[in-house]
């Protein structure tokens, strides 16, 4: 079970979720060299060297304690590792898919932050910066899924400001941008927002895995990546 456990443990989805991770974090310890306050994360992954020394105290403990019992299965243990390999992050992926299709609401929807980005320019003739953002997420339940959102804004400095993606009515006033997701949906979002910007005058750039926030009238639910 150990080594079976270790396989799993530093399995990391498509939206970031590594049980590795949330373990370490919960006794205290960074999952990652370069961790923040808020688990944004960066560096050296921990959790592959636990994992790897599961793995090897798994092994040995087979080894040890079942050459006599199940000698088929410590001959085999080879392939087994093989398998387990290239097999636990379908099996863990299969599985948190199927545990995330209980959820409701937004609780069902998951973002993948390395397929979305925020690409920005400025014009110079006015200072308005235009934030084009490209925010992947998929709804892993069977019903329709309609919120709202708030996205990281970068800002000079390597600051950044959350905001909410806004949208005009038919009668041309302010409302929040509407998103929906249909049953085991994955969509990919395009939008842009504009902000006037005095202190930014000539810069251009990027921001790769974008912090975002989708809401609706019950819920609310943070992606910290």
């Amino acid at each position: 079970m150990l080594l079976v456990f270790a396989f799993m443990f530093g399995v990391v989805t498509q939206s970031g979720y590594c049980i590795g991770d949330n373990i370490l974090r919960t006794f205290g310890f960074k999952a990652w060299s370069k961790e923040s306050v808020d688990h944004w994360v960066n560096g050296f992954h921990y959790t592959v060297i636990f994992s790897l020394v599961f793995a090897i105290l798994g092994y040995a403990g087979v080894k040890k304690y079942l050459k006599n019992i199940y000698p088929k299965l410590v001959n085999n243990l080879p392939l087994i590792v093989i398998i387990l390999f290239f097999t636990s992050n379908l099996l863990f992926n299969w599985g948190y898919g199927i545990v995330m299709s209980f959820a409701k609401g937004v609780n069902a929807v998951d973002y993948f932050p390395t397929q979305s980005n925020c690409n920005y320019t400025v014009d110079p003739a006015n200072s308005e910066i235009s934030y084009f953002y490209t925010i992947t997420l998929n709804n892993y339940s069977k019903d329709t899924v309609k919120f709202n959102m708030q996205v990281q804004r970068p800002l000079y400095n390597n600051n950044y400001i959350m905001v909410n993606v806004i949208a005009l009515d038919a009668k041309g006033r302010q409302t929040f941008k509407e998103f929906i997701l249909e049953p085991k949906e994955k969509e990919v979002f395009q939008f842009t927002i504009k902000k006037p910007d005095n202190k930014l005058h000539s810069a251009n750039g990027s921001i790769q895995k974008p912090k975002i926030i989708i809401f609706d009238g019950k819920n609310s639910k943070e992606f910290k990546i």
